[in-house]
């Protein structure tokens, strides 16, 4: 299973919705995935229709004898499976921070996993002790962006907590791509900041950009991926070919 943190150390880039439409478009190339929400917001938890679960990450994260086909769920959406965040995941933070060793705890679980290819884990901005674990339980880091300038000041961050973790935790950890999954093409200054983000990281930025679009918001409201909700919109042709960019990297 290859394993993938979607990350940024900015908010409103787009993680949550950059996690789900993938997974959706991933699956539909027919891939088996699993869906990780790490964040303590549970924007993916909220987002997909998903069976209730008995387990959430949080359990399998402080639980010894919660395994990951105990937390696993399916969902609506078919090649789909995901583990749940729960409300009080912020509790486990605490609990983690205490604990030796505490940044291999989901590695260590997800070795056991079976059944899947991908599996892609949403954390939050915050370059807390789940977010370490995503990335020591990871093979590759997708940042996701926005074309606005301080996106990239979040970007620096983050390649800054990649750079770290990867010398002193996980060296075998690489980034995967940027792509910029919110962007305003008609604005001059949004054109801008990708043509800067381009010029700077030429190998890493993703050919593909995802246009400002309502319909991507209204899937998500509707707990739908933009595949389901608006098959026929310019949003579900630039996921898949995002996916499809994605892929070829993972695979090549």
């Amino acid at each position: 299973m290859m394993t993938i943190t979607i990350g940024q150390r900015k908010g409103g880039n787009g993680k949550s919705t950059s996690a789900l439409n993938l997974a959706h478009a991933f699956a539909m190339s027919g891939k088996r995935v699993l869906v990780i929400d790490l964040d303590d917001q549970k924007n993916s938890t909220s987002a997909i229709e998903a069976a209730t679960p008995v387990h959430t990450v949080e359990d399998l994260l402080l639980r010894s004898e919660v395994d990951v086909t105990a937390a696993v769920v399916s969902t609506t959406w078919e090649g789909v499976s995901l583990i749940a965040a729960s409300s009080s995941l912020s509790g486990a933070i605490r609990e983690l921070d205490g604990e030796v060793g505490s940044h291999l705890c989901l590695k260590e679980k997800l070795e056991a996993a079976k059944g899947f290819d991908l599996c892609l884990i949403d954390t939050s901005p915050s370059l807390n002790i789940l977010v370490v674990n995503a990335l020591c339980a990871s093979r590759y880091l997708f940042i996701p962006l926005s074309s606005k300038y301080f996106s990239l000041q979040g970007l620096g961050q983050t390649l800054e907590a990649f750079a770290k973790v990867k010398s002193r935790l996980n060296p075998e950890l690489s980034i995967l791509a940027l792509a910029f999954v919110i962007h305003d093409g008609r604005s001059a200054l949004a054109c801008e900041v990708v043509e800067k983000a381009r010029a700077e990281y030429p190998e890493l930025v993703c050919a593909t950009t995802i246009g400002q679009n309502i319909k991507i918001e209204e899937a998500q409201v509707k707990r739908q991926s933009i595949f389901t909700y608006a098959a026929e919109d310019r949003g579900s042709a630039q996921y898949r070919s995002l996916a499809v960019e994605l892929l070829a990297r993972i695979e090549g």
